[in-house]
């Protein structure tokens, strides 16, 4: 077995066990293929959205994020377009396409969100990155708001007939358009991006969501959403926790300038890799 086998899987059982607790072998076998999107007794009502986020932080590291969003085990993102040079420049402006649903962009397949999972050790860097996890539980009718929205955008893209733009439509803002769409109303086909979207970064989406998504349906139907943050470490994913010292300093959360500080706990090992 590589060692891509043993982080993936390492990052596989801290999101299941930062929301579902210790499971016996057998249930975690089970839970690792479905990543307990539909075996839930709470979840007979509406649907499971799980959007995963990788902070984009200034420095060090360069403006490094992304953000995409599942319903059910259904992935969706938006990205630029990929080329093997110059990577950054489509990123101003370019076709969009799939980016963590289709690395090589060539149509071929569409991935699970366990899939997506199981191949972020090779997309999130560098080492000292930190992911968020959030997970919400909505109706049926917003979980197909939010279908129908990513069904519309990747028949643009697949056409190519969508454009990436840092200052227009991006991986950030498309899924929290998507949300936007789905808990508030709005129409999934719409074409003009809204101007409470415009510029939002993956580490402002993160910020967003944390302090305003509610569940919508099931049991913790008006509380806030799961959110954990995990981060990349030389060895793999681990759960990252506010130090407690934080709180009795009333350290803000200022997530760019903490995540930079993460990362310069780790470059000196990220330049060893």
């Amino acid at each position: 077995m590589t060692k891509q086998f043993f982080l993936s899987a390492q990052f596989c059982m801290i999101l299941l066990l930062s929301s579902a607790g210790c499971k016996s072998s057998a249930e975690e076998s089970k839970a690792l293929t479905t990543i307990e999107t539909h075996e839930r007794d709470d979840l007979q009502d509406g649907e499971e959205v799980t959007v995963l986020i990788a902070l984009s932080s200034v420095v060090p590291g360069g403006v490094v994020g992304h953000s995409g969003i599942a319903v059910g085990e259904s992935y969706c993102d938006f990205g630029p377009e990929r080329v093997e040079r110059m990577q950054p420049l489509k990123s101003i402006r370019s076709t969009a396409g799939p980016w963590w649903d289709d690395p090589e962009q060539r149509w071929a397949g569409d991935r699970t969100l366990f899939q997506v999972i199981e191949d972020l050790p090779n997309h999130v860097h560098p080492v000292g990155s930190l992911v968020a996890v959030i997970r919400v539980h909505v109706t049926d009718e917003e979980a197909g708001a939010i279908t129908a929205f990513w069904r519309d955008a990747y028949e643009r893209m697949l056409n190519g007939e969508d454009d990436y733009k840092l200052s227009g439509r991006q991986c950030a803002n498309m899924v929290g358009w998507s949300l936007q769409v789905a808990m508030e109303g709005g129409d999934p086909y719409a074409r003009r991006l809204p101007r409470n979207l415009q510029m939002m970064s993956p580490t402002r989406l993160y910020e967003t969501l944390r302090d305003s998504l509610v569940h919508s349906a099931g049991p913790n139907a008006g509380e806030p959403a799961d959110v954990a943050l995990l981060q990349l470490t030389a060895d793999g994913f681990v759960l990252w926790n506010r130090p407690p010292g934080w709180d009795r300093l009333a350290v803000p959360e200022l997530p760019r300038i903490r995540l930079a500080f993460e990362r310069l706990k780790y470059l000196p090992i990220d330049l060893l890799h």
